[in-house]
């Protein structure tokens, strides 16, 4: 599992720390899947630190990064770091959360004191994330023929990104249809026909 952080009291004060998933019982005899565990979340955070270096490069070429679909394809593109191993992948939404609300929420353009409810707030913290690397698989010559908040829309549809006739179908509807609810519509009719 990834490193998450919690919330612990020392002399009455409430302080945040960084702890693994993975537990070691002081006394207890630490078996070889224990170290493994902990060898994987340890590769995890580097990857992690790593991609976050990365963004933060890619964040400086950028004057603006709302709805910057340039930047959410470049992040994207950093973050398909996750395909490379089976426990990454596995772990995805944790590692969005960490990276978003635990490191650099800036770097998503999120705002986690927006949000009090903390369930609210996690699922939150891996949207833009999970969008940024979908969109990144996206083939960049197809990023213009729709507006960021179309992309937005198209690709809350499971793995549509891999339909290619589909895609391009619906990035034709993109020239006549809005985001939102109608474009919807016309994707759920689309993949109805198909």
């Amino acid at each position: 599992m990834v490193v998450r952080k919690q919330k612990i009291v020392i002399n009455g004060r409430e302080v945040e720390v960084p702890v693994f998933d993975t537990k070691i019982i002081p006394g207890k005899e630490i078996d070889i899947d224990t170290l493994n565990k902990l060898s994987k979340e340890e590769e995890i955070e580097k990857r992690l630190q790593d991609a976050i270096r990365k963004i933060r490069i890619v964040k400086a070429r950028y004057r603006n990064v709302v709805k910057n679909i340039n930047y959410f394809y470049a992040v994207g593109k950093i973050l398909q770091f996750v395909d490379n191993e089976d426990y990454l992948k596995k772990q995805r939404g944790k590692i969005w959360q960490r990276m978003n609300l635990d490191y650099a929420p800036e770097l998503f353009l999120f705002n986690p004191e927006k949000i009090s409810n903390y369930k609210k707030r996690v699922q939150e913290s891996k949207r833009y994330p999970e969008f940024m690397y979908l969109l990144a698989k996206i083939p960049k010559k197809l990023l213009k023929m729709a507006s960021w908040d179309q992309w937005r829309e198209i690709l809350k549809f499971p793995e549509i990104y891999k339909k290619q006739k589909l895609l391009k179908e619906v990035l034709e509807e993109c020239k006549y249809t809005r985001a939102g609810p109608s474009l919807r519509n016309r994707i759920k009719i689309l993949i109805k026909n198909v």
